[in-house]
């Protein structure tokens, strides 16, 4: 019985499920007058659902989020105040699969790639 509760805790607690794919991110974001290798933003494509979750882990400001389909068009941009929503969710359609999802503040900008 407690081998059963812990697996149920351990998987409320797990942010994405099985058929979820982290996005690797490409670029730098510097906090403060520093530049970190750590990118303080987690990126996730639910496979099934086709549902694009980005976790800002601290408060960024005002950042851009663009996501682009294969061929570079712009399908989807919004401004979001990551200190007031630190998940953000978007569903997106098959014309992004290869596309780029992109996060910008003006100054500084990471990309990677979505596949489902």
């Amino acid at each position: 019985m407690t081998k059963k509760f812990l697996v149920a805790i351990a998987l409320m607690l797990c942010p994405w499920s099985a058929f979820s794919k982290g996005i690797h991110w490409i670029g730098e974001w510097g906090i403060g007058r520093s530049v970190s290798s750590i990118i303080p933003i987690i990126g996730n494509v639910e496979e099934t659902t086709k549902e694009l979750t980005l976790e800002f882990a601290e408060d960024l400001g005002d950042v851009v989020v663009t996501v682009t389909d294969a061929s570079g068009k712009i399908v989807y941009q919004e401004t979001v105040s990551t200190g007031n929503t630190p998940t953000w969710t978007v569903f997106l359609d098959e014309s992004v699969q290869n596309g780029t999802v992109s996060i910008t503040d003006g100054i500084n900008l990471v990309y990677g790639e979505i596949s489902f």
